[in-house]
């Protein structure tokens, strides 16, 4: 009787075994262990956006897809907005957001943030034939943001009397835009340098400096996965990968506050790009 007890006690715990992962395979706590399931955009140029088949491509994703690469890790990305990548992360239906976030303090309530990836502007776009030319020009006027981003607050806090108006991603707010539907779209100064090539009848009104830092975000529980990509980010920095990436996607040498807290990038860019 001894026997056959043991004999199903020891059964029961191989087939738990078989259904369980260790620490060993899984040392980041993912959701699929061996893939980093990624929440991304579609429309924030040149952090994070589609190419011509819809594949995510930009500064962002290449910075995760080197990252993934040196853990031995895969990337499976999904497009969604800010908003729900965010949201996403809390509840545990992604292990990274993987696109161009303004570190603030009521985010990381929440989440938690890499290292700086990029320091960036606010921006002003308008149409080449609108007069505003300064933040104040906009009292009485629509003025649009993606809903959830950095510059949603910017809008009532620095354009006094501004018309807020909320989109669900950059692209819809562009057209908009466009079509004389909009007044002016506030976004991220890289994002600006793009749609501005994109299309020429658009031009910047105003600028403004930002306070925070743009990053990556984790769940508050991913600590090893977020230790593990900000050493990744280090060694990129300083062996020079960050920098040939950083030339590919923008036109501007790092802010000094980028520098700040990768000094290494100081050398790196003394001559500008």
């Amino acid at each position: 009787m001894f026997r056959i007890a043991f004999a199903a006690f020891a059964g029961a715990l191989v087939l738990a075994g078989c259904g369980s992962t260790s620490s060993a395979d899984d040392p980041y706590g993912l959701l699929e262990p061996g893939t980093i399931r990624a929440a991304t955009q579609t429309s924030q140029p040149p952090f994070a956006y589609g190419d011509p088949t819809g594949k995510p491509v930009g500064f962002i994703i290449d910075v995760t897809d080197e990252a993934a690469k040196r853990l031995g890790l895969k990337v499976d990305y999904k497009s969604t907005s800010v908003t729900s990548s965010l949201a996403g992360l809390t509840s545990h239906q992604y292990d990274l957001a993987a696109a161009g976030l303004g570190v603030t303090d009521e985010r990381q309530k929440s989440v938690s943030f890499t290292k700086p990836l990029f320091w960036s502007t606010t921006a002003v776009l308008t149409t080449a034939n609108s007069a505003a030319a300064k933040l104040t020009d906009f009292a009485g006027r629509k003025v649009g943001a993606v809903t959830g981003s950095t510059q949603e607050p910017f809008v009532p806090a620095k354009m006094p009397g501004a018309l807020p108006i909320g989109f669900p991603n950059a692209n819809a707010a562009v057209s908009q835009l466009l079509n004389g539907a909009l007044d002016a779209f506030v976004v991220g100064g890289p994002d600006a340098e793009q749609f501005l090539k994109q299309y020429p009848a658009l031009r910047r009104a105003a600028s403004a400096p930002v306070e925070h830092p743009t990053s990556m975000a984790v769940p508050k529980d991913h600590g090893a996965l977020l230790t593990a990509l900000d050493q990744q980010i280090g060694a990129m920095v300083a062996d020079g990968t960050y920098a040939r990436l950083y030339r590919k996607y923008f036109t501007t040498a790092p802010l000094p506050q980028l520098v700040a807290a990768w000094p290494a990038l100081g050398a790196q860019f003394a001559g500008g790009l």
